[in-house]
C-alpha cells in the first residue's frame, strides 16, 4: 500500500523529488496525507450533492468552485503536514530542513490538490444520482 500511494504522489517517477520523496516515503508521511485528502474529497462531494443541494446551487460553476475549494484545502493540508512532520524529523537528529524542500513541498501540495480534484470528480459520478437538484451536474 505504501508503494502504491508513493507512486501516485510521485506520478510513477515523473515527479520524484529526490531526497524529499525519500524522506516522505521512509517516514510513511504519504499515507496520512492521502487519508486526509480522501476525507476532504468525500466530505465536500457529499456536502455538495446532499447538504447544499438547492436549485440555485445546481450549477456547473458552483460545482467547479467546490472542486477548487477541495483542491485548495488538500494542498494546504499536504504542505502543512509535510512541513511540520519533516521539521520534527529533522529536529530529532539536530539538523534543519534542506532549503530545496521548500519548493518540493509546494510541488507535493499541487500534486495532492490534483489528485483530490480528480477523486472529487470520480465521487461526483457516484453520489450525483440520488441528488434531487444536482443530479445533472457536472454532466
Amino acid at each position: 500500500m505504501k508503494d502504491l500511494i508513493a507512486n501516485f504522489y510521485e506520478l510513477w517517477g515523473g515527479a520524484y523529488l529526490g531526497a524529499f520523496s525519500d524522506q516522505m516515503f521512509n517516514n510513511d508521511l504519504y499515507f496520512i496525507i492521502a487519508l486526509y485528502s480522501i476525507l476532504v474529497a468525500l466530505v465536500l462531494t457529499i456536502a455538495y450533492y446532499y447538504i447544499i443541494d438547492r436549485p440555485g446551487t445546481a450549477k456547473l460553476s458552483i460545482w467547479a468552485i467546490n472542486l477548487f475549494v477541495g483542491g485548495i484545502i488538500s494542498a494546504i493540508i499536504a504542505y502543512v503536514s509535510a512541513n511540520n512532520d519533516l521539521t520534527e524529523i529533522f529536529a530529532q537528529v539536530g539538523s534543519e530542513i534542506p532549503a530545496s524542500f521548500s519548493s518540493d513541498m509546494i510541488m507535493f501540495a499541487l500534486i495532492n490538490a490534483m489528485w483530490t480534484i480528480f477523486l472529487m470528480l470520480l465521487l461526483s459520478f457516484v453520489f450525483k444520482w440520488k441528488s434531487p437538484n444536482s443530479s445533472f451536474v457536472p454532466f
